[in-house]
This record gives structure tokens, C-alpha cells and sequence, in this order.
């Protein structure tokens, strides 16, 4: 009898809730790239020869394909502490000034954020970036008892030469799925077609695999400090970057936000779009196809 009300329950349960409309939701790009001024140096190991005549004919056709989807707004890697110095990168290039400083020119937050942002006359580009590494500056002043107990956990995990290790064998097994170098990859694709390969599952997986599984293997029984600080300074980075996006969230009037950033960052700011009943994460390939 008790099963029985409960299907009962579980079958009112799904026509109230499956038969309402579903709200509005704002859709959201995200689009993870590599550094483009990095692969500007000579030791790099992208080379992506950006401001050759093929080159930024790709970049136009890839700003083409970001303003096609028409973002209210754009979200950019660098810190708010930097957001004074982007406004005047970007006002002076809605005058018709680009950066002067090569490094900054090749950026794709200019090369991508704000030739997209002046196609689309947006009034600016907004940097949602969390860095962590603040809270090892000795000028840094915890805000509150929860930040003071993640710096300390910062300060005593950089001192940290603990080298126990738990289950070595499986976590130093290789990534099971052999991919090709990245410049190989670059030298023969677009900058829409390579994006795409930065941004697909296998790859965002090997990364993270390969970026992080080390340090779980670090410690043994209930210490788990190393384990902590994925969690702290990678996942709650991350968690602290959409936060931000959060913040600027105006429900009713934006339809689309636009995300660029690093690759890596992409699978769990996926997961927590996602997981938000007012965002729709956008298929990439939809957009850049």
C-alpha cells in the first residue's frame, strides 16, 4: 500500500511539474581558447602566426560567428582589479586606436572580446576572473573568518613537502587516449576549427586528467590537504568565476552572454551553467560550425 501512494505521489509529482511552462532562460556561449599572445614567443609550443593575412581573415570570420549570436554581454580571463584598463583599451579602440603594446594587440580579449563587443556596439567587456594567488600577497587582508581559514589553507599547503602518496599505480596509469600535439593540430586548422578541438570532450578531459590526478594521489587515509586544494584553488576558483558572472546577471532583459576563456575552465563552469535552471548552455559547435 505504501509503494502504491507513493507512485501515486511521484505521478502527481511529474504532471505538475512537467506540465508547467519552462521559464525564460538566458543562453550562454562559453568558448574555450588557448592564450593568443602567448603563442606569440618563440618557446611556445603554439605558434599561431596571428597577425598574418590568413590569420586575422579567421579571426573575422570567427568574430562574425560570435556576433551572429548576439551576446547582451561578454565575459573576458582578466581580473576586475583590471577592468579600468581593458575600458580604456576598449574606448580607444571604438575610436579607432588599436593597443599599441604587441602583446596586448594579440590578446584574445581584444582579438575576440572586444572586436565582437564593438561589431555587437557594446558598451563594454567585463573581466569575471578570480586569482587565488592574492591570498599569498602579505599585504592581503582576509575579509572575513571564512577567508582568513582559506588563507591559511593556501599559506600551509604551499609549505606542504608531504609526499605519501595513496594507490599509485591507478592514478599514475597514462591518459588511455593518445591525441595529436596542439601545433600540429594549429598549423593545419582554422582558428574556428581548432577552437573546437580545444573545446572538445576527449580534449577538456585529457587536460584535466593530466592537470590534476597527481595530486589526488597525495596523502593517505583522512588527509586529504592536497585534495583540498584542487577543491579550493581549481574547482572554487572556477565556482567563484561564475559567481561573478552571476553578479552581473540582469534576468529580463539579457538574452545571451558570451564566456571566453581558458579551455581548462570550461568543463566545470559547463557543469554549473548547466546545473542553473535560468541559463542554457549553447552547444559550441552550433555557433562556430
Amino acid at each position: 500500500m505504501k509503494i502504491f501512494n507513493i507512485l501515486i505521489l511521484l505521478a502527481l509529482f511529474c504532471s505538475t511539474s512537467f506540465g508547467q511552462s519552462p521559464a525564460p532562460k538566458i543562453k550562454i556561449l562559453l568558448l574555450g581558447t588557448f592564450h593568443f599572445n602567448q603563442s606569440l614567443d618563440s618557446d611556445s609550443r603554439l605558434h599561431s602566426h596571428l597577425f598574418t593575412d590568413q590569420r586575422q581573415k579567421e579571426v573575422e570570420d570567427l568574430v562574425n560567428k560570435l556576433v551572429a549570436f548576439k551576446p547582451d554581454k561578454i565575459f573576458l580571463e582578466f581580473t576586475q582589479k583590471d577592468q579600468v584598463f581593458y575600458d580604456s583599451i576598449y574606448t580607444d579602440y571604438l575610436h579607432g586606436k588599436e593597443p599599441a603594446r604587441r602583446n596586448t594587440k594579440a590578446n584574445e580579449y581584444f582579438q575576440l572580446g572586444m572586436k565582437t563587443a564593438k561589431k555587437l556596439r557594446l558598451k563594454k567587456v567585463t573581466g569575471v576572473n578570480y586569482q587565488p594567488e592574492e591570498l599569498s600577497d602579505s599585504l592581503y587582508k582576509p575579509k572575513n573568518d571564512v577567508d582568513r581559514a582559506v588563507q591559511n589553507l593556501y599559506k600551509v599547503l604551499g609549505s606542504n613537502n608531504d609526499s605519501s602518496r595513496t594507490n599509485d599505480k591507478f592514478y599514475d596509469l597514462p591518459f588511455p587516449y593518445k591525441l595529436p600535439k596542439l601545433d600540429s593540430v594549429l598549423q593545419n586548422s582554422t582558428l574556428s576549427q581548432f577552437l573546437l578541438y580545444l573545446n572538445s570532450p576527449l580534449k577538456l578531459q585529457r587536460d584535466d586528467y593530466t592537470n590534476w590526478n597527481y595530486l589526488y594521489s597525495m596523502g593517505s587515509g583522512n588527509d586529504m590537504s592536497f585534495t583540498d586544494y584542487v577543491g579550493t584553488f581549481w574547482y572554487g576558483a572556477n565556482v567563484r568565476n561564475f559567481n561573478n558572472i552571476l553578479r552581473q546577471a540582469d534576468y529580463g532583459k539579457d538574452r545571451c552572454y558570451l564566456l571566453i576563456y581558458g579551455s581548462s575552465h570550461i568543463p566545470f563552469l559547463k557543469f554549473l551553467f548547466s546545473m542553473h535552471p535560468y541559463f542554457d548552455v549553447v552547444n559550441l559547435t552550433d555557433v562556430l560550425k
